[in-house]
């Protein structure tokens, strides 16, 4: 059996985290190694562990520290992992600032099977 993708996650939102652990869960691709309730504590998470997971998922609007500051910081201080975005912001101004802090492509919070699968084949036409 092939390496997991190991992934972080973080939402300031119970029910996404709870949703997120489940889907992965039943994943044969992917392992969630962090599951964090806003952007301080992932990346307190990382700056702690002794294994980078290779993709990072975020939402855009958490407390304490916010997407685009955590994308920042990770990108700063891990610049290895692969950035993400996951938010229901359909504000054009929001994403692009989004876009500009690192993250590779930014999903809707409608479908996250659809979003694994995205990332599972964002990397996988990176590393051909």
């Amino acid at each position: 059996m092939a390496k997991k993708i190991k992934i972080a996650f973080a939402d300031d939102s119970i029910l996404q985290r709870a949703l997120v652990r489940a889907i992965v869960a039943q994943n044969n691709i992917f392992d969630l190694r962090y599951n964090c309730s806003n952007g301080q504590e992932l990346v307190d998470q990382l700056e702690a562990c002794t294994e980078l997971p290779q993709v990072c998922i975020m939402d855009l609007h958490m407390p304490l520290m916010d997407g685009i500051e955590t994308a920042n910081r990770i990108r700063e201080k891990f610049p290895s992992i692969k950035l993400f975005g996951y938010t229901s912001s359909i504000k054009d101004s929001e994403i692009e600032i989004f876009h500009k802090s690192g993250v590779q492509l930014i999903f809707n919070k409608t479908n996250f099977n659809m979003v694994l699968q995205e990332i599972h084949h964002c990397l996988t036409i990176n590393n051909e």
